[in-house]
């Protein structure tokens, strides 16, 4: 997702400074995406003070590491003096994140938690669709896609295999009739219509969960829940190795873990290719009551592959969206402060038209009940 937003902050005029644990491989992300506007260095984001120090001078920091270090990189941007974006927290990570929210506040900063595509996109189409209404009654986002490109490996991530292992193994979070509740992993099959076509979901953990309920809760708001159609031989494959022990994270006879193996094993599967053939999709469905009384809000937007220079539509649509955002706040158009999650900070049509400007529109529908 990194070299996404490379690209699209360079493209606008912006310099980065690309760090990496792995130096060699932000070099070749400057080389790539970043034109003339880069450097590079290398940086151990799990010390924050060291961090700091290698962001000396940077006005903000957007964070496209693994979730487990949001914490670490927030403190770092603190301490540094710089406004912050990640790209979500799978829910538990994210609400300890907003514990900072009085600290970045008395700094005059923002962090805006979870601004990638989902959660981030997401969370603007919902405060697209609700801000309208007199009342919440819910909101479910849903999140699909296709990929028609042929893989070396025999288990393609879209992103972090870290995060996907998560996401099969640790319970999502629901918000049911006023309440939070966890259910299992891959839980609440349905079919549902995408803009692409019907797909499979199941519920998930994810940020969008954490902070939509808080947010619309004078407004009644009584469900929430996230739902994402894998892919299938993804799902077959993942299960088969979760139902063998390999993604148990505690450490076996021999003091090692089977999931860091396992991990192990995911690093050195072949890489994707450079043209990646996909879609994304986001639908985000809004159950409230307006002024003429009952109304569903419905927002979809889809996102699709580029080719010069090659991003996958997952890596334009997670990595666009918090380079704009990111943009907006260094010109004001953003003015709030503290640790806010986008549906409370990122104005929401002139986010959209960024989208619409990159090949990303969002198309709205409303629906009554008879």
């Amino acid at each position: 997702m990194g070299r996404a937003v490379v690209h699209d902050l360079v493209r606008s005029g912006e310099r980065v400074r690309i760090l990496d644990s792995d130096r060699a491989a932000a070099d070749r992300v400057g080389r790539r995406y970043g034109g003339r506007r880069w450097e590079a260095e290398a940086a151990n984001a799990a010390h924050p003070a060291a961090l700091a120090r290698k962001l000396g001078g940077a006005a903000a920091v957007v964070n496209c590491a693994p979730y487990g270090l949001n914490l670490a990189v927030m403190e770092a941007s603190l301490r540094a003096g710089c406004h912050y974006l990640d790209l979500g927290g799978l829910f538990h990570t994210t609400r300890r994140q907003l514990r900072r929210h009085a600290d970045f506040r008395r700094a005059g900063l923002l962090a805006v938690l979870g601004m990638g595509s989902a959660p981030g996109i997401s969370n603007v189409l919902a405060r697209a669709a609700a801000d309208p209404l007199r009342r919440v009654r819910s909101i479910r986002v849903y999140n699909g896609g296709t990929d028609l490109t042929r893989y070396a490996s025999p288990l393609p991530f879209a992103f972090s295999p870290a995060t996907v292992l998560d996401e099969f193994t640790l319970r999502p979070m629901v918000f049911e009739r006023g309440r939070f509740r966890s259910v299992p992993p891959l839980s609440g099959e349905r079919d549902f219509r995408f803009t692409l076509g019907t797909q499979r979901v199941r519920h998930s953990l994810h940020s969008e969960v954490a902070t939509l309920p808080l947010t619309y809760r004078r407004k009644g708001i009584r469900g929430c829940s996230f739902k994402i159609a894998y892919d299938p031989v993804l799902v077959s494959r993942l299960r088969l190795l979760i139902d063998l022990g390999l993604a148990d994270a505690r450490p076996g006879a021999r003091g090692v873990a089977p999931r860091e193996v396992l991990l192990d094993c995911f690093r050195r599967l072949p890489p994707a290719p450079d043209v990646v053939n996909d879609r994304d999709t986001l639908a985000v469905i809004v159950d409230g009551e307006d002024a003429r009384g009952r109304v569903r809000v419905r927002y979809d937007l889809t996102a699709r592959a580029q080719r010069r220079p090659p991003l996958s539509a997952v890596a334009r649509d997670t990595g666009f969206a918090p380079a704009i955002v990111a943009r907006m706040i260094l010109d004001g158009r953003i003015r709030e402060r503290g640790v806010l999650p986008p549906e409370r900070c990122v104005p929401v049509t002139e986010l959209l038209s960024a989208l619409a400007a990159r090949g990303m529109p969002a198309r709205r529908r409303v629906s009554r009940p008879r």
